[in-house]
């Protein structure tokens, strides 16, 4: 059973994550509490209401073909009633207080549009597992969608109540009615260009105002993989990911240096995800990557001692090898650095190399000035007297 209340605060790390389990693809929104995840809504788009679904999974062949020819009816289901333990593939992304609410906005006015639209199909009065599965799908969607809905408090804090998505009550504030319009009918239907996963991509950027690296082909995998238990996530193996750098507006050299670094942060997590080295750097890298993109007005010597004082001081921890293998090992005798400190070499290289053409540049310049000056004086010389 879901927690009836969690508290939490405005500043609180919440993420918004796209999953894929088979071939299904859903969102799930949650927040950072005590260092562990705690899942605040989970939806995904589903076609059991149609009606060519029919009593049995072997209907599924029938719907096949009708997707393939035209479209299936679809509507947004409440993941969080599956407590199982399941493998998935994912990724997830850092969002504000804010952006949970226009989740919730968006989440609420599908599920309203698709309680008009199906109000007219009728649902046996018998128990649920004697229903056909099209008749599920509209009881499921009368029963409606779950989440965790925030009551604010004077203060920074909010208290997260489990509750219908109904009782949201506030408007969004992102302004672009077509995509919302666009995004609430597309709830509505699969087609083979309007699959779960395409309606998971429009949540998850709608909710992120931005659009990050996610394959659109609902068969693709997620970047990384973890284990749900008891359709929770666990506390170790999950990772969410910042914005990435080109959210920010930064000078030139300081985007070369957060391109580096978010590409490191992605790649980590790919591999060995449990480990505890892999948390570890992990945390630093975004740490860093933080305090550079929030600072757009560093100059080149200050994002070099950036640089190099967060490498000195995590030395130890980067020159860790995650992978164990002979291999591993040979190439460790060999001196060969590893990852994240070429990555590092790679950064103190392009701030370096900016510095230098900074210096030389200017070089430049106070020999033109100093030509000019020397110019004006010979031709004062030449001037007679008067």
């Amino acid at each position: 059973m879901p927690k009836s209340v969690i508290l939490a605060t405005k500043k609180s790390e919440f993420f918004i994550t796209i999953a894929k389990k088979g071939i299904h693809s859903f969102v799930m929104l949650g927040i950072m509490v005590d260092g562990k995840p705690e899942i605040l809504a989970k939806v995904g788009k589903g076609n059991v209401i149609d009606k060519d679904f029919g009593t049995s999974c072997s209907d599924k062949f029938t719907l096949f073909g009708k997707i393939v020819g035209s479209h299936s009816d679809a509507s947004l289901m409440d993941e969080g009633r599956d407590t199982s333990d399941s493998d998935i593939s994912y990724q997830a992304y850092s969002i504000t207080y804010e952006h949970y609410l226009e989740f919730l906005a968006i989440t609420r006015d599908i599920h309203q549009d698709q309680l008009e639209y199906y109000k007219k199909r009728k649902v046996p009065n018998v128990p649920v597992k004697k229903l056909t599965y099209p008749e599920r799908g509209v009881f499921n969607l009368r029963e409606g969608i779950k989440c965790y809905i925030p009551e604010e408090e004077p203060s920074e804090q909010i208290t997260l109540r489990y509750q219908k998505i109904d009782t949201f009550d506030k408007a969004s504030t992102f302004n672009n009615e077509r995509i919302r319009q666009g995004i609430v009918d597309g709830a509505r239907e699969i087609s083979t260009s309007n699959t779960c996963r395409t309606t998971a991509c429009d949540i998850l950027n709608y909710t992120l105002q931005y659009s990050p690296n996610v394959p659109s082909l609902f068969v693709t995998g997620l970047d990384y993989k973890i284990k749900l238990i008891k359709g929770q996530l666990p506390q170790n193996g999950f990772y969410i990911l910042p914005p990435p750098p080109n959210c920010f507006k930064v000078n030139p050299t300081q985007m070369e240096v957060l391109n580096e670094l978010y590409k490191k942060i992605e790649d980590l997590p790919k591999n060995h995800p449990n480990l505890d080295a892999t948390r570890k750097k992990f945390n630093e890298l975004k740490r860093l990557y933080q305090e550079i993109a929030g600072e757009p007005q560093l100059s080149l010597n200050q994002l070099l001692k950036k640089i190099t004082d967060h490498r000195a001081a995590n030395n130890s921890l980067f020159n860790v090898r995650r992978s164990q293998s002979i291999f591993s090992g040979l190439v460790e005798a060999l001196g060969f650095k590893t990852g994240t400190q070429q990555a590092y070499d790679r950064m103190t290289k392009v701030v370096i190399e900016e510095i230098k053409r900074g210096k030389e540049g200017q070089v430049i310049i106070d020999r033109r000035e100093d030509t000019s000056q020397l110019g004006d004086s010979l031709l004062l010389q030449k001037i007679p007297s008067m």
